[in-house]
């Protein structure tokens, strides 16, 4: 059973629970997630740019969300690997070549991406996002 709720509409929800069985709670304020709204618009936006600057919604996003200094890692790995990366990861970018032990490996920086945003950091994306529109002149309304 998944409670979520006040404290007080879950403390009432708990007394209501048989009191000769043992429970495991685990207590984690909620975060506000970015909304459906914010994505479908931040996708929008993205599209336009990416028309203008003759680019892939993908390059446009992985742009904005370093501008936006999201969360992100760097990943040294076969080139052949690219393609499963992009699976795990929602922005992927090419950084470039590295030689190990006479072994050419890619360097790419990893993003976890808008959906793990959120609310706040969301509009903070979407406020880079149509900044960056107003700099290449897109009008975005």
């Amino acid at each position: 059973m998944k409670l979520a709720g006040t404290v007080k509409e879950i403390a009432t929800k708990i007394m209501k629970l048989d009191l000769n069985k043992i429970y495991i709670v685990e207590i984690n304020e909620q975060k506000s997630h970015r909304t459906l709204k914010q994505n479908k618009m931040l996708w929008k936006i993205i599209h336009l740019i990416a028309k203008q600057q003759k680019q892939s919604d993908m390059e446009i996003y992985c742009t904005l969300l370093e501008r936006a200094d999201a969360k992100s890692d760097y990943i040294l790995a076969k080139a052949e690997t690219e393609d499963s990366l992009r699976k795990i990861f929602r922005g992927v970018k090419f950084i470039r070549q590295q030689e190990i032990d006479n072994e050419i490996f890619n360097v790419y920086k990893v993003f976890l991406g808008s959906s793990k945003m959120t609310s706040k950091e969301m509009n903070e994306l979407l406020e880079i996002t149509i900044q960056l529109c107003s700099e290449l002149r897109i009008a975005t309304w």
